[in-house]
């Protein structure tokens, strides 16, 4: 029995640090809708559930100024130029999919291809922006990120920063850090839509289980939207591993050694 107990251990050990290295993917877009602030969404995997699994909230913040400090929504004309967020999946107007701000003042609620999305002007408030920010929860430290987005039209392009903190949430773009010193480009050439993320390798370095990585996705275009993120694991195995694995192959090592000691004692 203890020698099965000892072949268990390896195995457990290898299978958690398989588990440990698998990727997770997040899809925003799950239907044509609007979406609160804050909406939280979980691995595509274990959608019905968000427990026990890394999360990633979902936020549209309204920027001012060069330094793109976040503001209150302003008015164009009598309505907001952001309440919440919307989703899209059937590509209207080939504008793709995914997540972005939703902007009332564009277009009543499902007639979406006429929102700007993430938008380095708002319509009629040119020194504003919508950006998007996820917050990201009980993600392993040294995990990396690939994002994937979508656009309306050519030349659309993106700019990523982040931002770790075990609290306090970011309230202006130059307070967190940019990710590259140029616009990443979505590759979108007008009549079909990127599958590939734009952005891979971002590594979350810092985090425990007491921080909290904040990404921000500016744009240099309009109608930009956030379709998936990927988040792998550092594939370094963890402590416990070596732990079980060091059991398991002493354990087996102990059964050869009493196997070798029984065929001496019965020679």
């Amino acid at each position: 029995m203890k020698h099965l107990f000892s072949i268990f251990g390896v195995a457990a050990a290898l299978s958690l640090s398989s588990l440990a290295n698998a990727s997770v993917t997040y899809t925003f877009a799950t239907g044509n809708q609007q979406v609160l602030q804050g909406a939280t969404y979980c691995p595509t995997y274990s959608a019905s559930s968000c427990v026990n699994v890394p999360t990633v909230g979902v936020y549209a913040e309204q920027t001012n100024g060069s330094i793109g400090t976040f503001v209150s929504p302003a008015n164009n004309g009598s309505q907001s130029t952001e309440s919440g967020l919307f989703t899209v999946t059937d590509n209207p107007n080939f504008n793709g999919k995914g997540i972005a701000p939703y902007d009332p003042s564009e277009g009543s609620a499902g007639n979406f291809q006429n929102q700007d999305g993430i938008v380095d002007n708002v319509p009629g408030l040119s020194n504003n922006g919508n950006i998007l920010l996820l917050k990201l929860s009980d993600i392993s430290a040294g995990s990396t990120l690939s994002l994937l987005l979508q656009a309306g039209v050519t030349g659309d392009s993106f700019t990523i920063y982040t931002f770790e903190d075990s609290g306090a949430t970011p309230t202006s773009l130059n307070q967190m850090t940019k990710y590259d010193s140029n616009p990443i480009n979505v590759d979108e050439n007008g009549s079909s839509l990127p599958n590939n993320p734009q952005v891979t390798g971002l590594t979350i370095a810092g985090l425990t289980s007491s921080n909290t990585e904040w990404i921000a996705i500016q744009a240099d275009c309009h109608y930009l939207l956030l379709d998936t993120l990927t988040i792998t694991p550092d594939p370094t195995p963890e402590p416990r591993f070596y732990g079980l694995l060091l059991a398991g192959l002493l354990g087996v090592a102990g059964m050869v050694y009493q196997r070798r000691r029984a065929a001496q004692v019965n020679a």
